[in-house]
């Protein structure tokens, strides 16, 4: 399953040879992308005027985890640092397991597909450190590059759609603008 792309990809982004403060800050955004950062957001449940999209965000993850679970047993891809003698986990306590797809870049790109179907600006800034965890996710060893593009590609998926559905119909938040402006002028030019 392993590819040479795949394998060229670890080389480029593994931080093994980082500074100790870089893998360090690797590490914490990696600590993003997992369940303990759901307990803030839990607390918003008492936001009545939030509770049913929170609810809803909730069970998203909850799916998406189940989903990467099941995904993990049936394909059983082993981790980089299991497979290559050139690679260890690096500043995180994880042990041998199932790889593939990355449960960390799966839940972080469903919390930001579910944002970005309910407000674009947020959505994008959401997209941005689901990124970067995911990337750090290869960086610290612990995943192929093909794991997090298929968390990823999964959370993304779920998530928006999910956010779809909690938005009831309505359009995303800012609107992006329909027609373009007169620039000599206050009145829309005409389609």
């Amino acid at each position: 399953m392993r590819g040479e792309l795949d394998l060229a990809l670890l080389r480029a982004l593994y931080a093994g040879e980082a500074p100790a403060w870089a893998r360090h800050a690797i590490a914490f955004v990696s600590f993003l992308g997992s369940g303990w950062m759901l307990v803030p957001l839990a607390c918003v449940l008492a936001s009545r005027a939030l509770r049913l999209r929170v609810a809803l965000l909730l069970g998203t993850l909850g799916a998406t985890s189940a989903l990467v679970s099941l995904l993990k047993w049936g394909v059983g891809r082993r981790r980089p640092f299991e497979t290559i003698d050139w690679a260890r986990a690096l500043d995180v306590g994880v042990g041998p397991g199932q790889a593939w797809p990355s449960g960390h870049a799966a839940g972080s790109f469903a919390f930001a597909g579910f944002v970005l179907a309910l407000d674009r600006r947020w959505g994008v800034a959401a997209m941005s450190i689901a990124g970067a965890v995911a990337a750090s996710r290869v960086a610290l060893g612990v995943h192929w590059p093909t794991d997090v593009l298929a968390g990823a590609a999964l959370g993304s998926l779920v998530g928006y759609a999910a956010g779809t559905r909690a938005r009831g119909g309505q359009p995303a938040s800012p609107t992006l603008p329909t027609q373009t402006p007169n620039p000599g002028g206050n009145a829309p030019l005409p389609p």
